[in-house]
């Protein structure tokens, strides 16, 4: 744009949007691959997941999967689902679900883990239907990430 066509309050954002790239706050340099990675998450698209009910096989997106096993480890004394991610096969079958939580404050965290473990594989049965699989056939990998009061 031509100095001509410009309008006076052009020069002012131009001199305002340098001065922002020229100063990085320092708190975002901490904090920046954290946001990153929690934006590349939330965005990404996730694997089908096999399931079967009587009408025959479908497809479950990862991430519906994800919402629908949240509120049952929620609901395990002790326990509150941080981040829930799945992984499968080449045939869409469920291998991985990884569990992070945060744990009560003096609760017995193997007995919590054992129940979030519990809780996600009766949840898989209600959503997956015959293709669900046993605790056996998938790892139920439940990390405790943090604990609180």
């Amino acid at each position: 744009m031509s100095s001509e066509t410009r309008s006076p309050g052009e020069d002012v954002l131009d001199l305002a949007t340098a001065a922002l790239r020229a100063h990085t706050e320092s708190g975002w340099v901490v904090v920046r691959a954290e946001v990153l990675e929690r934006v590349r998450r939330a965005f990404r698209p996730a694997d089908p997941v096999l399931g079967r009910h009587g009408a025959g096989e479908f497809l479950l997106n990862g991430n519906v999967l994800v919402t629908e096993l949240r509120p049952a480890v929620d609901a395990v004394p002790a326990a509150s689902a941080l981040a829930i991610s799945c992984a499968t096969d080449d045939e869409h079958r469920l291998r991985t679900v990884v569990v992070d939580v945060a744990a009560g404050f003096g609760a017995h965290l193997p007995s919590v883990g054992r129940a979030v473990r519990v809780a996600v594989l009766e949840r898989l049965r209600e959503v997956l239907g015959a293709a669900a699989p046993d605790g056996g056939s998938v790892l139920v990998d439940v990390h405790v990430a943090d604990v609180r009061a």
